[in-house]
């Protein structure tokens, strides 16, 4: 709209003011003016305007469905690690009711064989429940050391054995799935100058 058309259309006269107060006053008097464009050319421009509108509605609701996953999934995260170790404890119960009997007879037990059977039987139960879950000892001993897998915690001096072999395992070392997750505290041969 011009300055003209303004007036016209409103019945008031604004008060006469120079373009440098134009400025000042923020009025763009070029953002007034009438632009003619053909039919087809304001056809265009309204399918534009739909098309980014339908756009941005299409943007807004794939952000709030991106959203509503992402607190989903954090959700499910939470619920995951609340209940990931119930298959390990499931599978660990019969090893802590076998110590639990085997508890009660050494108590009553007379006979030691007996006692030491129960306990070798509880320590297979155990490495078989190891080895299901990918846990897997670290061999040590008679074994060259390997400082990613093995912790030398004593020395012991030979002239007799190769410098670096492993003649103790002071404390056992596992790895789940190839990944360390102790190592194995041994003692390791250093050759006698």
């Amino acid at each position: 709209m011009t300055k003209d058309n303004h007036n016209k259309n409103d019945g008031h006269k604004p008060p006469e003011v120079g373009p440098e107060r134009e400025k000042e006053a923020g009025i763009h008097p070029e953002a007034e003016e009438k632009i003619a464009i053909s039919k087809k050319e304001y056809d265009e421009l309204l399918n534009q305007s739909k098309e980014v509108a339908e756009l941005r509605d299409k943007f807004l609701r794939t952000h709030a469905e991106f959203e509503n996953a992402r607190r989903r999934l954090e959700k499910d995260k939470v619920e995951f690690m609340k209940y990931a170790n119930e298959g390990f404890i499931l599978d660990f119960l019969p090893i802590l009711d076998s110590l639990e009997m085997s508890e009660k007879h050494i108590k009553e037990a007379k006979d030691f064989k007996a006692v030491q059977e129960g306990v070798d039987m509880i320590h297979g139960l155990i490495q078989k429940f190891m080895k299901d879950i990918g846990v897997e000892r670290i061999k040590t001993v008679g074994e060259k050391f390997d400082p990613h897998f093995h912790e030398p915690v004593e020395t012991e001096e030979s002239q007799d054995k190769e410098d670096g072999l492993i003649v103790a395992e002071l404390k056992p070392g596992y790895r789940l799935s190839g990944k360390l997750l102790r190592p194995a505290m041994v003692r390791v041969v250093k050759r006698k100058s």
